[in-house]
C-alpha cells in the first residue's frame, strides 16, 4: 500500500511537506510547482489521502481561494481576506478542515462534502459555484457582489461606490476624468480565465460619464494583472494617447494606483497639482506614498466579522435560508486628490 513516505521520496521532498501539502496547510511556503509535483505524484502512484479532520472538536471549515499562492503574494488584499478569516474562525474555535487555492480543487471535490460550511473567497466561474453547491448547500461567497442570490453572500456594491466617487470628484471641479483598471475574469479550475469584460467599476465610471454628458472625455485603460507594473503600463497608454491629460485618474486598487504615480512622475506630472489620483483598498501602503493616496476604503475587519457571523448562523439554524451581506465603503481623503477651478472647462 503506497504512504505517503512513498510519495516523498517519489517527488524528493519530505513526508511532512507532502502531510502538510494534502491538508492544504495555509502557513506552508512552498512553490507551485513542488505542490503540483506532489499532486501529480499522488495521481501516478493512486495515492488516495486519508480523510483528514482538525483535532478541534468544533465546526469544520473549508476556505477556497480563487487566487493562485503566486498571485496572492502580489495582492495583500486577497491574502488579507484569506489570512483575517481562518484566524478569526480559529478564534471561535472552528476547525479550519482545509485551503485550498483553485487550481487544486480538482482534488479535493470529496473533501467539500465533509465540512461543516465552505468559503469561496474571489471571482471563480459561476459553474463551479453551482458544483460546489451541490456538494455542500452551506456556501458562502466572499467579495463577489454578481453571485446567485441562492448562496449567501458578504461583498461591497463596487458599482454604486464608484459613482459615490465620481459624484464626489465632479464637486471638486473634475469633469475630464480616465480610469485605469486590471483585467477583470472569472477563474476556472484549470486556471483558465472567463473575461467579465467589464467589471462593476469600470461599467460605473461607462455609465456615469455617459449620464453626465462627458463621454468624450472617456478614457478607460484595462491591464492584464492587478499589479504595480500594470498600472505603470496603462499610464503609459494614457500618456501616449493624443487627447489632452485629465485631471484625475480613477485607478481601481491602490497596487495598480503605485505603478500610475510612478509613470507620471517620471513624465514631471506633478500629483495632485497636475493630476489627481483616487483608488480603491485602502492599503496601508496607501497613507505613506507621497503624495498620500485617496481611496476607498474597504473594511476587510467587516468582511471577515460577517463571514464568522454567517457560518454560525449556517451551522446553528436548521432552516437558515442564504443571506445577502452588502457592504459600504468609505472614501478616505488624502493629498492626491485636489480641487479644481470649474472654469477650465469653459470656452
Amino acid at each position: 500500500m503506497v504512504n505517503i513516505r512513498d510519495i516523498a521520496k517519489k517527488a524528493n521532498v519530505s513526508p511532512g511537506t507532502v502531510s502538510r501539502v494534502l491538508n492544504n496547510d495555509p502557513t506552508l511556503s512552498i512553490n507551485e510547482q513542488t505542490r503540483e509535483r506532489i499532486h501529480q505524484t499522488c495521481r501516478a502512484l493512486n495515492y488516495v489521502p486519508r480523510k483528514y479532520r482538525g483535532r478541534n472538536k468544533g465546526p469544520c471549515i473549508g476556505i477556497i481561494s480563487a487566487i493562485s499562492r503566486k498571485i496572492e503574494s502580489d495582492d495583500s488584499y486577497y491574502r488579507k481576506i484569506r489570512e483575517k478569516t481562518t484566524q478569526a474562525l480559529k478564534a471561535q474555535e472552528y476547525c479550519v478542515d482545509f485551503m485550498i487555492f483553485l487550481p487544486y480543487l480538482e482534488d479535493n471535490w470529496e473533501r467539500i462534502k465533509q465540512v461543516d460550511c465552505v468559503i469561496v473567497i474571489g471571482f471563480i466561474k459561476h459553474s463551479i459555484h453551482e458544483k460546489i453547491y451541490q456538494l455542500n448547500p452551506n456556501l458562502i461567497i466572499v467579495d463577489d457582489y454578481n453571485c446567485s442570490d441562492k448562496y449567501s453572500s458578504v461583498a461591497m456594491n463596487l458599482y454604486q461606490e464608484t459613482k459615490s466617487m465620481l459624484d464626489y470628484s465632479a464637486k471638486l471641479g473634475h469633469q475630464n476624468i480616465a480610469f485605469i483598471s486590471g483585467k477583470n475574469a472569472r477563474l476556472g479550475i484549470k486556471n483558465e480565465w472567463v473575461s467579465d469584460i467589464l467589471g462593476e467599476r469600470e461599467r460605473a465610471y461607462d455609465d456615469w460619464m455617459s449620464e453626465n454628458n462627458l463621454a468624450h472625455f472617456r478614457q478607460l485603460f484595462v491591464g492584464e494583472g492587478w499589479y504595480a507594473q500594470s498600472g505603470y503600463e496603462e499610464a503609459s497608454k494614457l500618456l501616449r494617447t493624443d487627447k489632452s491629460l485629465p485631471s484625475l485618474i480613477i485607478v481601481a486598487s491602490d497596487v495598480l494606483a503605485l505603478g500610475v504615480v510612478r509613470r507620471l512622475n517620471e513624465k514631471g506630472i506633478s500629483v495632485p497639482q497636475d493630476i489627481s489620483i483616487c483608488s480603491f483598498d485602502d492599503l496601508e501602503i496607501a497613507s505613506f506614498l507621497t503624495p498620500s493616496l485617496t481611496t476607498l476604503r474597504i473594511d476587510i475587519d467587516q468582511m471577515v466579522y460577517w463571514v464568522v457571523h454567517l457560518c454560525k448562523e449556517i451551522i446553528n439554524e436548521k432552516e437558515f435560508l442564504p443571506a445577502r451581506i452588502v457592504l459600504s465603503g468609505k472614501l478616505i481623503l488624502r493629498e492626491s486628490l485636489r480641487e479644481i477651478d470649474k472654469q477650465i472647462y469653459k470656452n
